[in-house]
């Protein structure tokens, strides 16, 4: 159930937007897109989407007075730690610390989402059913029937594009790092994909079978929440291997950070912690370049 993750995930994709203007914009508009998202992958229609959109304003109010400030807090903690350059134990913070909002976050919107699923018909379990098999083959297209070498090419570009917008240019040494590290991906990617189908059926099987029954909130919380735990073993295996993969990358570009990026990284912390603190304080913003319309009447109204 990955749009449960979409809020607490745009937070950090957003600060890479490049400016607090448009992260505001974009976050004052999330709702908005969460709705957009809940008609694509459930075709929802009628009281249906009336009750989607409830929901959804409901969390995005809980999200900004509740989440944000901690996103802040969490920011300012980072910018503390990138100054004075990275431990191992300030990586793991950090990711921990990410944990622990994930938790939060999907408990909170599973509670919002179980009404909207006990109204499911088959159309709308189908129109689950269709996306997931349409991002799975996407998924195969981009990192398993593609040349390796292109693959790896695309994923270097994507990896150094994201480091980048945190410390400027990369130097040479820095992009070596990140190239050892794509390398070092490739075994995980085919077990990842089978890994990936089997959560999703048995996520169908869960909401089809419990999708009226009073332990359905239970049931679905459990499931979110068991995402490491309930890996396969080899998946679990490597995933472990590569999370520490990545520690190793983050530490060895901290160590290798010029004065300038090291600013550079500090202060785009601080300015996003400061957009959260704008943000958590603001009440639901009125329609901001004609972004807020109404969802188009062929995904179901709104």
């Amino acid at each position: 159930m990955s749009r449960l993750r979409l809020l607490a995930l745009a937070c950090a994709v957003l600060a890479l937007a490049g400016c607090g203007t448009v992260v505001r914009l974009a976050y004052n508009n999330a709702d908005y897109a969460l709705r957009v998202a809940a008609h694509e992958w459930f075709d929802l229609h009628g009281e249906q989407s009336d009750l989607a959109r409830v929901r959804i304003e409901a969390f995005h109010t809980w999200h900004r007075h509740n989440e944000l400030p901690a996103y802040e807090r969490l920011f300012d903690g980072a910018a503390d730690r990138v100054a004075r350059g990275l431990t191992r134990e300030d990586v793991q913070w950090a990711i921990d610390a990410v944990r622990a909002r994930y938790r939060v976050l999907a408990t909170q919107a599973v509670g919002e989402i179980v009404p909207v699923v006990a109204t499911f018909t088959p159309a709308n379990f189908e129109a689950l059913e269709r996306k997931m098999a349409e991002g799975n083959e996407r998924l195969e297209k981009d990192v398993l029937k593609i040349d390796p070498a292109k693959r790896d090419r695309n994923r270097f570009k994507t990896i150094a594009g994201r480091f980048e917008e945190w410390l400027g240019p990369l130097t040479a040494e820095q992009e070596e790092l990140v190239r050892a590290f794509v390398r070092g991906g490739a075994a995980m990617v085919p077990v990842m994909l089978d890994d990936r189908r089997r959560r999703q059926r048995e996520l169908l099987r869960l909401l089809e079978t419990y999708r009226t029954r009073p332990d359905l909130r239970e049931r679905l919380t459990a499931y979110v929440l068991d995402v490491e735990r309930a890996r396969g073993a080899e998946y679990a295996r490597l995933a472990q291997a590569r999370e520490a993969e990545l520690v190793q990358l983050v530490l060895d570009l901290d160590r290798t950070m010029t004065p300038k990026q090291r600013a550079h990284a500090v202060a785009k912390l601080r300015s996003y912690a400061r957009d959260f603190q704008v943000l958590a304080g603001q009440g639901r913003s009125e329609p901001q370049g004609g972004l807020r319309t109404a969802v188009p009447s062929a995904a179901g109204g709104s």
